[in-house]
């Protein structure tokens, strides 16, 4: 099962990273259309410009991914900290009897429209505020009461490859956190080794160009396991996984030390 799923994620791999060359001219297009040409020249605009395009089409999570995704988000409660939700896939999974305010960390505005439409579709209107900053950005997050803390979960799907400084981010994430409070995780990141690594390592040259800032060789375990003292640690790779696929998940949950 193990060598099925790295030939596998080798496979999608291949076919995300071609889609990504793929959209390339579209979002230039679209960059254009916008009154935006300068933009073209500007590798941080235009590399986001990209994703947001490549992934209005390819975005959707598949079955088995929003099964792991459901399984993860559904166990947040209390107050909330979602991190880069996009166009709001995954918001439908918040247990609204749980969860008393969520706050979804979106800097990429190009999401909001379609984020906002996704909150609304979940009946989470009333809870969910959308924040258009990164979690580096403190002083804007302060303004929404988000400090030293006052959050009870935090939910990271596939958001922390592409933080900036994700060491020293991850250990902000977790003073927000409450004392007790949970960390939700299902992150991809570096592979233990084998071909798995070896693609990784020669796909990143323009992955994170292509992908908006996301970085396939994280440790991003580590970064967790190290930003402060836990009472719990459940990271673990999906069922039918073993850590050595080109594109490796984590998945499981951080209860900080009360």
């Amino acid at each position: 099962m193990t060598v099925f799923s790295q030939i596998r994620s080798l496979f999608f791999g291949s076919v995300f990273l071609t889609a990504g060359f793929a959209s390339l001219p579209f979002a230039i297009v679209g960059l254009i259309l916008k009154g935006r040409p300068l933009d073209i020249f500007n590798k941080s605009k235009l590399s986001e410009a990209n994703f947001t395009f490549l992934w209005a089409i390819v975005g959707k999570p598949s079955v088995a991914d929003a099964k792991i995704t459901g399984k993860t988000i559904s166990q947040a409660y209390g107050v909330v900290l979602d991190l880069g939700p996009g166009t709001g896939y995954t918001v439908h999974h918040f247990d609204k009897s749980k969860t008393t305010k969520i706050f979804g960390i979106e800097p990429n505005k190009a999401f909001h429209p379609a984020l906002q439409a996704a909150i609304d579709a979940a009946g989470l209107t009333d809870i969910y505020t959308i924040v258009g900053t990164g979690v580096e950005d403190s002083e804007t997050l302060k303004k929404f009461g988000i400090e030293e803390g006052s959050i009870d979960t935090i939910v990271a799907c596939k958001v922390l490859c592409s933080v900036p400084e994700p060491k020293a981010t991850i250990a902000e994430l977790y003073k927000i956190l409450a004392p007790g409070g949970l960390f939700l995780v299902y992150e991809h990141i570096k592979a233990k080794g084998g071909v798995g690594l070896i693609a990784q390592g020669l796909a990143n040259t323009v992955w994170p160009f292509l992908m908006a800032g996301c970085n396939l060789c994280r440790p991003t375990e580590a970064y967790l396991y190290g930003a402060g003292e836990w009472e719990v640690t459940e990271l673990g790779h999906p069922e039918g996984t073993g850590g050595h696929e080109f594109i490796t998940f984590t998945q499981g949950r951080l209860i900080k030390k009360k």
